[in-house]
């Protein structure tokens, strides 16, 4: 049997019990936005509490974005523009920078640093620790040493001795201190000064002055054989000096 509708009753009550519904409803809870969009504006917020934000197309952010808190990203992340970072950054990962790349600032690496390319270091640089170097090495300008030795094979040159000395593997070397030049070996050395040059074997020198040639020690002519000529070689006992007669 259908409804009687009495037309001397009012729709009051109906009216009243259709506000009620409207004030209890939440008509968002399942919402959906087709292509009109929704628009914020006037100074409008959007409050998410107790939930999240799922984004399965494309988000455009026009103006600051503020985020706080941990953000994680799942997938290719694509930045163009200036970024700036302040405050702890951590990379966790493979990171793969391509393009030209500016740090100004302290940067500290503690693990392994590898370049594979050309490396180009403009301005003063401080290595501190153990420094390897494979392979063809060259150096343009002088280089300096204020502290310890250089050691190439059995070679040391050291700065400090002597006013700087050579050694080699061998055995003597080479030192140089007050303009005087020394060169050692196996017992015997020989000296360079401004003026004279010297050269030792046990007791026994040679001197070359700019006036003079000297003979300390006995002196042997290898290979001479005497002959029926007559000797032009004579020996000066007061001069200590060797004259030839032709």
């Amino acid at each position: 049997m259908g409804a009687v509708n009495n037309l001397n009753q009012g729709d009051v009550a109906e009216i009243w019990r259709a506000i009620r519904q409207l004030q209890v409803a939440t008509p968002l809870n399942s919402a959906s936005i087709g292509a009109g969009g929704v628009r914020v504006y006037d100074g409008g917020v959007i409050t998410i509490e107790n939930g999240g934000l799922n984004v399965t197309g494309s988000g455009t952010f026009v103006g600051t974005l503020n985020a706080n808190g941990t953000i994680t990203f799942t997938g290719t992340f694509n930045q163009s523009g200036p970024t700036t970072f302040t405050g702890d950054t951590k990379l966790n990962g493979p990171t793969h920078i391509n393009g030209a790349t500016d740090v100004t600032g302290n940067t500290t690496v503690t693990g392994d640093f590898k370049v594979t390319g050309p490396t180009h270091l403009e301005g003063a640089t401080d290595i501190k620790g153990t420094l390897s170097v494979e392979g063809a090495t060259t150096l343009k300008g002088d280089m300096t040493l204020t502290t310890g030795k250089i050691k190439a094979g059995g070679m040391t040159i050291d700065p400090s001795a002597s006013g700087g000395s050579v050694v080699f593997s061998g055995g003597g070397g080479v030192q140089g201190v007050s303009g005087v030049t020394a060169l050692k070996g196996a017992g015997n050395a020989g000296v360079i000064t401004n003026t004279t040059a010297s050269v030792f074997a046990g007791s026994n020198s040679v001197d070359v002055s700019p006036t003079a040639v000297t003979i300390n020690g006995p002196l042997k002519a290898a290979g001479v054989t005497s002959t029926a000529n007559a000797a032009n070689m004579y020996f000066d006992p007061v001069s200590k000096q060797i004259y030839y007669k032709p």
